[in-house]
């Protein structure tokens, strides 16, 4: 453990001076828990809208009150969209961590000193996870703070923090961390291309628009039972990764045989 805080003090600095991970980072941060909440500042009176009205009782159902429950849907949108910054900052720092100290040649004298494999992973997981976590949990509160004026000021409610909100952002976020960081970090491992490795975290993109998609549709509502059962497979597959990465990351070969290209 001792050699895993190691590797994290060390790598956590020199994230934090890479400015090509933050300006994404924070052009997502602004644009989901700011911009997007405020067009709700200047949402009109959806009653007098009659497709919205419907789609309104075919989800909700027609006893309740329009306006509560467009900004209850709004919500479960937010708070999926901000899902995507979990994904994202593993899948830029995990990637650098490895093939930049590829390139700098700093990777090869770490392997060869007696740190196991699963102490350097812990490290760089542990230098992916915790910015992402707190970043995230930062961005939910932006969040919830500025759905909370909006919608007090023009509504008289205080949607948020609810169930989902607090299993969004303390268990589905921080799972989705970890997974994106183990499966860059085998890609890493493998690869000198740091653009290819980390665009494996655009893949958690499909699946976040797909269930923006599928409510928008009006093919579900997302719920706790819904957001429970997705923790529990990720939580589920998260040891599996963690086996996989461990035993795929090759230190013979990238002692030995990896060269730049």
């Amino acid at each position: 453990m001792k050699n895993a805080l190691k590797i994290f003090k060390k790598e956590i600095k020199e994230v934090i001076r890479n400015k090509s991970i933050w300006a994404p980072i924070l052009i997502i941060s602004v644009m989901f828990s700011i911009f997007l909440p405020l067009a709700l500042m200047f949402a009109g009176d959806i009653s007098e809208d009659v497709e919205a009205m419907e789609f309104i009782s075919k989800m909700f159902g027609s006893s309740v009150d329009a306006q509560e429950a467009m900004i209850n849907f709004m919500v479960k949108q937010f708070i999926i969209f901000l899902l995507l910054i979990p994904a994202m900052i593993p899948s830029l720092i995990a990637p650098a961590s490895i093939i930049l100290e590829k390139e700098s040649k700093t990777l090869e004298p770490l392997l060869a000193t007696p740190i196991k494999t699963k102490e350097l992973m812990l490290g760089k997981t542990m230098t992916s996870i915790i910015p992402a976590f707190l970043i995230s949990i930062l961005n939910f509160i932006i969040l919830t703070i500025n759905i909370d004026i909006i919608s007090y000021l023009k509504f008289g409610i205080l949607p948020l923090p609810n169930l989902e909100w607090v299993i969004s952002a303390f268990i589905l976020s921080p799972v989705i961390s970890f997974i994106i960081t183990t499966i860059s970090l085998v890609f890493s491992s493998k690869t000198t291309d740091i653009r290819s490795a980390q665009g494996i975290g655009s893949a958690i993109i499909i699946p976040i628009y797909a269930v923006i998609g599928l409510q928008i549709a009006g093919f579900f509502l997302l719920n706790i039972y819904y957001l429970l059962l997705g923790c529990a497979i990720l939580i589920a597959i998260c040891p599996l990764l963690l086996k996989l990465t461990i035993k795929t990351f090759d230190r013979e070969n990238i002692l030995t045989k990896w060269k730049m290209k």
